[in-house]
């Protein structure tokens, strides 16, 4: 006869809940976002990819008729004037 009654606060059972679900989505979060990161990267280096495959080529084909391969004379001179002298 001589038990205690457990005095509980009125929103206890709502807090003890509301932890539970943001205790739920933390480890989701933490468990997808490598997925999720990967898939964000992935999709940016196919966007890239169609943007470079789909761009028009540079080469300005009015100046190379027939399939001609020309080659471009440098314009700086790349011989030694003298030979260097090592110690």
């Amino acid at each position: 006869m001589a038990t205690l009654e457990p005095e509980v606060a009125p929103m206890f059972e709502d807090r003890i809940i509301r932890r539970l679900k943001v205790q739920q989505v933390k480890e989701s979060l933490n468990y997808w976002s490598p997925a999720i990161v990967g898939a964000c990267i992935a999709s940016i280096v196919i966007f890239v990819t169609l943007h470079l495959v789909s761009a028009p080529s540079k080469l300005d084909r009015a100046h190379l008729p027939n399939g001609e391969a020309r080659r471009e004379e440098m314009a700086q001179k790349l011989e030694l004037d003298h030979v260097p002298v090592f110690r």
